[in-house]
């Protein structure tokens, strides 16, 4: 497995590191897993967390981080530097034993990556007689500010890919042993940078990529829709093999696109939550699937809360938008079209929720020809549509709680407060959408009509033992 497990020193930036270090020790899909490369693990106190949470589910033997010092390595080599703040974020588990471990630091970067000994590790790993030579890397990663240094990411990228390529030459490696290069390569996947990777590499793509499309996707992942909530997924994180020895017969890549428990993190004025490790997803290779291999996506793929309808319990009528007016009160009654009464409704970040939770803060938009007009409430109580500007503390809820998504024909009421308010319940109200004062009443009660969950299916990707 490699994973980018995004926790940055906590000085820098509050992501829960301490919390997500937590929820991943006790997760179970390392259970499967015999070798891990973790990417972007420089927050210190998350790394003793991480390896000694792991240590006890039988990844007995590890490297240390890259870069973060001298002590307890075979060998360093390359631009070692004391006077580099940050050190590379990369560090390997196994639970089998490690026969040789070096670490190597590239000989340039850019942009904030220059404030980090990034680089490789060279594991030796043996497996039923076999010898895995695992370089577990993170390379040049985008950024603005690399301009500075008269070189481009993509420039610099390819030098570190040259740099791990001449390692191995270097290092005669016998061809009897495998050879995997794996980690956050920083390369889209269908780019041209990524046949030159491959070919700088001297690696070979995997016969399948078996698993989600992206590994990095701000349209489902909050974490990453946090920082960069307008760009598209995209496939960074790879498990390559070297052309020039032990070859497998088959080569599966698969990205999970697991989700975790619910994790808090900082707003500007409340919380908001996320369910997600990291705003990467992890990858997987293997040889041959078997019967513990996921055969179907764990996150749906047909954005169902996309196209959503309200219809209260009580009266069986439904929250309608005005069609003749953007910035109409909402109201009750029988929709004359299918999209005067379908709404988005998503949790803020990101702007595609997957899975809607208990008490979860949604903003809900028209389907309409007036896009991005949103739920809101005036100085009356009463709901309308305005444009860009979401109630900021709207959230949903079932009357008996449950750690499954939201789904169709389930009831749910809705409740909201102002800035120093108290929660109040929604519910019809002269023929509109106002809000009365907790605790919930049937009145407040609606069915979600929406589409049925879809999940990718990934069995026919999948090759097992012939």
């Amino acid at each position: 497995m490699s994973y980018n497990i995004y926790m940055l020193d906590k000085k820098l930036t509050d992501t829960q590191q301490i919390k997500r270090a937590n929820l991943l020790n006790k997760s179970d899909f390392f259970n499967n897993i015999d070798i891990i490369a973790f990417n972007e693990l420089f927050d210190n106190d998350s790394s003793q967390i991480i390896t000694d949470g792991l240590t006890k589910k039988g990844f007995s033997y590890f490297t240390p981080v890259l870069g973060r010092q001298i002590i307890g390595w075979d060998s360093t080599e390359g631009n070692w530097s004391d006077s580099i703040p940050e050190d590379g974020g990369v560090l390997i588990m196994s639970k089998y034993p490690i026969e040789y471990k070096a670490q190597y630091i590239f000989s340039s970067g850019c942009g904030a990556d220059a404030m980090s000994q990034k680089g490789f590790i060279h594991a030796k790993i043996r497996k039923d007689n076999v010898v895995f030579n695992i370089i577990a890397t993170h390379t040049q990663a985008d950024d603005n500010s690399c301009s500075i240094s008269g070189l481009t990411p993509e420039e610099i990228r390819n030098q570190q890919f040259a740099e791990i390529r001449n390692y191995i030459i270097d290092k005669k490696i016998p061809s009897n042993e495998m050879v995997v290069i794996t980690g956050d390569l920083n390369v889209n996947k269908g780019s041209l940078e990524f046949k030159r990777m491959i070919e700088l590499l001297n690696v070979s793509e995997p016969d399948s990529y078996a698993g989600a499309d992206f590994s990095w996707d701000p349209n489902i992942n909050t974490l990453a829709s946090k920082s960069f909530p307008d760009l598209n997924g995209q496939l960074l994180d790879y498990i390559l093999v070297d052309k020039d020895h032990l070859q497998p017969p088959y080569w599966h890549n698969q990205v999970l696109d697991m989700e975790s428990p619910r994790i808090t993190l900082s707003g500007t004025i409340e919380n908001y939550y996320a369910y997600d490790y990291s705003d990467h997803f992890p990858v997987t290779a293997f040889v041959y699937a078997d019967e513990k291999t996921p055969t179907k996506s764990f996150r749906v793929n047909n954005s169902p809360y996309n196209a959503v309808s309200l219809q209260h319990v009580d009266t069986k009528q439904y929250v309608l938008a005005d069609p003749n007016n953007a910035d109409g009160w909402l109201k009750v009654g029988e929709p004359a079209t299918s999209s005067e009464g379908e709404f988005k409704i998503d949790n803020w970040i990101p702007k595609n929720a997957t899975c809607l939770h208990d008490g979860d803060y949604v903003r809900l938009s028209r389907t309409d020809k007036f896009k991005d007009y949103y739920w809101n409430w005036n100085v009356t109580g009463y709901y309308y549509t305005k444009y860009g500007n979401a109630s900021d503390y709207l959230r949903v809820h079932r009357i008996v709680p449950t750690t499954e998504c939201i789904t169709n024909d389930e009831s749910v009421y809705l409740y909201d407060h102002s800035l120093l308010g108290n929660d109040k319940y929604l519910l019809p109200y002269n023929s509109g959408i106002a809000s009365e004062d907790m605790p919930i009443q049937s009145n407040g009660l609606f069915t979600i009509k929406m589409p049925p969950m879809i999940y990718s299916d990934w069995s026919y990707k999948l090759r097992y033992q012939p």
